[in-house]
């Protein structure tokens, strides 16, 4: 069985594995319809990172929307209980038009969900689940974790507008510190020490010891050091701290995210593959007094850079020049039932490689 998963192009490989990998931690699989009423999901357009929804009218006339997001349909849908967390897991496409191109977009998509009353345990394993995941795709590779309470504070702290708030957080992920610092400036903000801080950056613990010394200039920042301690303590018990370090460019819409947030890194692609975080604030829109976190692994063009190359398009070719065509069923399947892929033409294959070719007239015989 291993040998077939690992014969199978990354896509398909990585949705059997991941879907594996998450049910040993105790997720359950979400199926989710592929229409929602379009109000959903229009009330909660800036979580959709600004692209485009696909609506139609349905024949009772409402206006309905092709599923542009999972994680706002596993909030919406599913069970909730104060006494037991939901843990959900999925591989779903969703549908999207692009924010420049204005095409129709499907995005294979992934990942898991965790709603409920979250604790510290709850955080680690969707880190060490996101470290993992990655590690399927590629060895090579790194978590980018952030904590939105540094940017909060920072927006507290210098009683920063809503107007100016957008243009800052696009400036610091687009690592523009030269446009921010002129920003800040105009805005009277004291650009220096902004900049300072959110361009912290490295292994967990130094960041830790960094922000620890920021607090003493009266910076409130025990909510992001108590996480990344706890996040350091699981990596370092299960040997993965190598993989991650602190980025606080790493950043997403303060409406909905809250707490720890994260992206994914692999060597062979030039974006994020991962993305995840802790997003109580948008819960709590669609499901009162609801915590969550979770992450989506975005499949697309992962066969792109990450190609299947087998050295064979099968193990045994068979040409057949006549004879019992059940004789031949059988002879075919009694390789296949020994774990060899065969394929049966009337001539030899072209651009097509081979272990071990066969010819069948009403018996088998090695070669041409």
């Amino acid at each position: 069985m291993q040998q077939y998963i690992n014969s199978l192009p990354i896509e398909d490989k990585l949705t059997i594995e991941l879907a594996s990998l998450f049910e040993k931690f105790g997720y359950k699989k979400y199926c989710m319809a592929k229409f929602e009423e379009y109000s959903f999901y229009s009330d909660n357009r800036d979580f959709l990172s600004g692209e485009g929804i696909i609506a139609f009218n349905n024949s009772d006339g409402r206006l309905m929307a092709l599923k542009p997001d999972i994680t706002l349909s596993i909030v919406k849908n599913s069970r909730i209980s104060r006494d037991t967390l939901t843990k959900a897991y999925y591989n779903e496409s969703v549908y999207r038009i692009g924010k420049n191109t204005h095409d129709y977009k499907e995005i294979k998509q992934t990942g898991v969900e965790v709603l409920g009353k979250l604790d510290s345990y709850n955080i680690s394993e969707i880190i060490l689940l996101a470290v993992e995941s990655l590690n399927k795709i590629d060895s090579d590779n790194i978590l980018s974790i952030s904590h939105m309470s540094v940017i909060s504070e920072l927006i507290e702290k210098y009683n920063i507008s809503r107007k100016l708030r957008k243009s800052i957080i696009d400036f610091i992920i687009g690592k523009n510190m030269h446009d921010l610092k002129k920003l800040l400036i105009e805005n009277e903000i004291d650009s220096d020490k902004f900049i300072e801080i959110i361009s912290v950056s490295g292994k967990i613990d130094a960041v830790i010891e960094k922000l620890e010394k920021f607090s003493e200039d009266g910076f409130s920042f025990a909510e992001a050091i108590a996480d990344f301690r706890m996040i350091s303590d699981a990596l370092e018990i299960n040997g993965y701290k190598e993989n991650v370090t602190v980025d606080f460019s790493v950043l997403n819409n303060t409406d909905y995210y809250n707490g720890i947030i994260f992206q994914g890194f692999v060597k062979n692609a030039p974006g994020a593959v991962l993305a995840g975080g802790r997003y109580d604030n948008l819960a709590n829109k669609i499901r009162k007094h609801t915590e969550a976190i979770g992450f989506a692994i975005y499949l697309d063009n992962l066969n792109l850079w990450y190609p299947n190359k087998k050295e064979f398009d099968t193990d045994i070719v068979i040409i057949n020049n006549g004879g019992s065509a059940a004789e031949l069923l059988r002879v075919v399947k009694g390789f296949a039932d020994e774990g060899h892929s065969v394929k049966v033409e009337t001539s030899e294959p072209t651009d097509y490689n081979y272990k071990t070719i066969y010819t069948f007239d009403g018996c088998l015989k090695e070669g041409k």
